[in-house]
């Protein structure tokens, strides 16, 4: 860890960033009329603490051996771009955010912008192009991160990677899962407790070393990162419990709809007066 990465926990910057992160997020859909709100305020704690004390540990963007983070849920690309920008890997404007011509396309492009390492979007695809990742750096001191949201973990993709992972022992992939409990169909926390029940004993069973954590508790983040990079033998997952809309009572009370919505200017001045 860097000391500039140190400077931002011990000063409780995390805290003071996440919610400068937050912001921009709602700024920049509300200037794109609309987008998914819930999934990406969910995941910004998980990703802003994995770009602050993970990612840029391992160097520039330029090295070959740093770490790898790879947004599999990615329609959460809004907040996958804020924290880029507030970790300085990236400088665009957030109001170009899924306008022609801008690098912050719909879902992360990584032609479109370098500080992407993998383009997403169709669901369930992440995992294994990080098991490719893991298993090519091996022997490194690379890692990859790959973020997943719980409704994701429906698609077969993501246990026909969890079953080879575990097989070919991938210690250096490790998955954070965003449980927000909450995804746009199917099920949902009002009807049955989980889109995928029992979620740890699953992937316990597949192999993977299981990390449950408050997903919006930097200091609890920041530990269980570094349980998983200690990991022998076989790969990590941590489910990270998170509150889908955290942070916007708003979006908090109502799931469902701001999965990805438009809002009216009373709506989004509330929201934002929710984060001041």
């Amino acid at each position: 860890m860097s000391s500039l990465d140190e400077a931002v926990q011990s000063s409780g910057m995390l805290a003071r960033e996440a919610l400068e992160v937050r912001r921009d997020i709602l700024d920049a859909l509300y200037h794109a009329n609309g987008g998914h709100y819930g999934g990406s305020l969910s995941v910004v704690d998980i990703l802003l603490t994995l770009y602050r004390t993970q990612l840029r540990a391992h160097g520039p963007l330029r090295d070959p051996d740093r770490d790898r983070i790879i947004l599999s849920k990615g329609h959460a690309a809004i907040a996958l771009y804020a924290v880029l920008r507030k970790v300085g890997l990236t400088a665009a404007p957030l109001s170009g955010y899924a306008s022609l011509g801008s690098p912050f396309e719909g879902h992360p492009d990584m032609t479109a912008l370098p500080a992407v390492d993998f383009s997403t979007g169709s669901l369930g695809q992440g995992l294994a192009v990080g098991l490719g990742m893991a298993i090519a750096l091996r022997g490194r001191g690379s890692r990859v991160w790959v973020v997943l949201g719980d409704g994701e973990c429906q698609e077969g993709q993501v246990w026909e990677t969890a079953l080879l992972a575990a097989r070919v022992e991938a210690e250096n992939l490790i998955a954070v899962i965003d449980v927000n409990r909450f995804q746009e169909w199917g099920w949902n926390a009002s009807a049955v407790p989980d889109p995928i029940p029992e979620i740890g004993r699953k992937w316990a069973a597949f192999g993977w070393g299981v990390i449950e954590v408050d997903g919006h508790d930097h200091d609890s983040l920041v530990s269980a990162y570094a349980v998983a990079s200690a990991a022998i033998g076989r790969p990590t997952v941590i489910l990270a419990q998170t509150i889908k809309g955290k942070g916007v009572p708003l979006a908090e009370r109502d799931p469902v709809r701001f999965h990805c919505t438009t809002v009216t200017d009373v709506e989004h001045a509330e929201m934002v007066r929710a984060l001041a």
